[in-house]
């Protein structure tokens, strides 16, 4: 008996597991509770494609309106070749414009830049500093520099040069492949490695000064500004900001060579620019210690990311796509780089999206979820988080982001999950399908980069033309259509019946 009641127990544990294993089979990403059918019961089918890589021309507009962060760097493989960023920005007069006294000495002026960096991984240094009945604690953190791509253990020489181009206003339309006229040298620094963090306590606890943000200090010739700026007190051109930038035209910070090295991004808003000087009256005795701090990063301020590209060492494979793509068999391979490299095109099958609009209509077929598989052929360097895509027909937001953004559960682009690592990107094109196969909707082209659209204060998607493809330079290579059938780039189709 007690064998008996063992074996049906163990029959109905075995179908439990088997039943289980069935509703967990299918992959596909769900896409809200309660708006579509439980997609564990659904069929798939696969829909056929066109998919090539189209140049961009090597630029990007890269202007205060699209650029979130400063990109800067230099890095070369042999499947892309070699890209090169610099930043170039206005620089503006003092909230007050004052330069105190008739007499000045200029210490020190020092650029300051807080790129990303690795947060949980930094370490702590403290030294004791006695002091006239308080001791005082003064506590360094360094944090590792994250880069896009390359190694940062060897630092990499960067440039500050005055510019002799005007950036016009925030307002104008700025692109990466916009020549600048670089003047007088300023500064140079090796970045690279840690960044520092700096706070002071004493020896009791209590905070004397809290940690500074994470970042690089560049020092830059105090005697330039002192001849360049500071002696031209009163002069109409430090009389307003207007007069100033056609002067004072701004500064460009670039790597000082063209050796492949890494690739580094920063926040344009942090930017600080620092000159510590002392001033007196001509009749006074002593010095007295003041600051200057230009005005930078805010919504005046002009910036351009330029961006540079050489192919000459990129695979042959790349440079025939971006020569001659084939747009009407599709490619084997699809190459896609940040910075205003290459994106791909990819156009649907009208003869099966037509076979899978008359499913719809007459064999009571239910699209529950649509979705673009791109399986990753290759990378150089750190895999990016996410990819993008829009309707390049009309130049709009697929259908998905803006009926399906805010819906708990759903993601057009769900990030890459890097510590997993599937080996595939996706993008979920559920309602863009199913306005072509219910709605007659035209079958336009959809542009694929590196990135994601940007989101404003308010959480709400900027523009189809913003993302951080501005100034990310990942470097992404996914089979095309042109493959085989495991690895090929499709769009599959979970559906039920009504």
């Amino acid at each position: 008996m007690n064998i008996l009641k063992s074996n049906i127990k163990l029959l109905i544990l075995t179908g439990i597991s088997i039943t289980f294993l069935l509703s967990c089979e299918n992959d596909s990403t769900d896409i809200g509770a309660g708006l579509i059918p439980d997609q564990s019961k659904g069929m798939k089918t696969t829909v056929d494609l066109v998919a090539y890589t189209v140049s961009n021309n090597d630029t990007i507009r890269a202007d205060y309106s699209t650029l979130t962060n400063g990109l800067i760097g230099v890095y070369e493989d042999n499947v892309f070749g070699k890209s090169k960023a610099s930043f170039n920005t206005q620089i503006r007069l003092a909230a007050n414009h004052e330069i105190k006294g008739n007499i000045q000495e200029v210490d020190s002026v020092v650029l300051t830049i807080n790129p990303s960096f690795g947060a949980s991984l930094g370490t702590v240094s403290s030294v004791l500093k006695p002091g006239n009945g308080t001791d005082t604690l003064k506590y360094t953190t360094k944090y590792p520099l994250t880069s896009y791509l390359g190694s940062t253990e060897t630092p990499m020489p960067i440039n500050v040069n005055r510019i002799n181009t005007f950036l016009e206003t925030t307002s104008s339309a700025l692109y990466s492949n916009k020549v600048v006229s670089v003047g007088d040298l300023l500064g140079t620094a090796n970045l690279g490695g840690t960044l520092t963090s700096i706070s002071i306590k004493t020896s009791g606890g209590a905070v004397v000064t809290t940690e500074s943000k994470p970042g690089y200090r560049i020092r830059l010739d105090p005697t330039y500004f002192k001849e360049n700026f500071f002696n031209k007190k009163g002069a109409p051109e430090l009389s307003n900001d207007d007069l100033f930038v056609q002067y004072f035209k701004g500064i460009r910070i670039s790597p000082a060579d063209d050796r492949s090295h890494f690739m580094f991004d920063f926040s344009r808003s942090t930017m600080t620019l620092v000159a510590y000087y002392k001033y007196k009256n001509t009749n006074a005795d002593n010095f007295v210690n003041a600051t200057y701090e230009f005005t930078m990063g805010n919504e005046f301020n002009s910036e351009l990311g330029e961006y540079t590209f050489d192919n000459s060492t990129a695979s042959s494979q790349l440079k025939e796509q971006l020569l001659n793509p084939n747009i009407t068999q599709g490619e084997s391979k699809l190459f896609l780089q940040g910075m205003g490299g290459p994106s791909a095109i990819i156009k649907l099958d009208e003869t099966q999206i037509s076979a899978i609009r008359d499913s719809v209509l007459h064999k009571n077929w239910a699209i529950v979820n649509a979705q673009l598989k791109f399986n990753v052929a290759e990378t150089t360097g750190t895999k990016p988080i996410y990819i993008y895509g829009y309707n390049s027909t009309k130049n709009s937001f697929l259908p998905d982001i803006t009926s399906f953004s805010s819906l708990s559960g759903y993601n057009f682009n769900p990030p890459y999950n890097t510590e997993i690592n599937p080996g595939y990107y996706i993008l979920n094109i559920t309602q863009y399908v199913k306005s072509i196969v219910e709605k007659n909707a035209s079958n336009d082209l959809i542009k694929v980069g590196i990135g994601n659209f940007e989101k404003n204060s308010s959480d709400q998607y900027v523009s189809y033309a913003k993302t951080t493809r501005a100034y990310q330079p990942y470097r992404l290579v996914f089979y095309g259509n042109n493959e085989t059938e495991d690895k090929k780039l499709k769009l599959e189709i979970t559906y039920t019946k009504k």
